[in-house]
């Protein structure tokens, strides 16, 4: 895991900004997409984590984008988000491994 660097960091925010980014171009059939954080390429899943604890108020847009993202799902992920970094983080923690599971039942029938 990426050494953890002053909990607001913009560095941080950015990751996470780009994580967002990723899960949405993320097609089925392609591993977990990773981006740039503590210099080094981790995956979407490790930077949730890392915001987990931030508590600055999410953009806007960003939250929208994750709105959108839990709407086209299931609305069980959907209650009353938590607006923050740290509560997206945990939604697309959420919606990372409903993907996964999607993708390995998709190769169960597959093969």
């Amino acid at each position: 895991m990426a050494k953890p660097l002053e909990s607001g960091s913009l560095e941080l925010r950015i990751a996470f900004h780009n994580a967002v980014s990723r899960f949405q171009d993320w097609t089925t059939g392609v591993t977990e997409p990773r981006v740039k954080y503590c210099s080094r390429f981790c995956p979407i899943s490790e930077v949730c984590q890392e915001v987990g604890n931030l508590s600055d108020r999410l953009p806007v847009g960003l939250l929208a984008i994750l709105q959108k993202e839990t709407h086209t799902g299931d609305d069980a992920l959907s209650p009353k988000m938590d607006e923050t970094y740290g509560g997206a983080g945990r939604l697309l923690l959420r919606l990372i491994e409903k993907r996964k599971d999607e993708m390995r039942r998709r190769n169960l029938l597959q093969s």
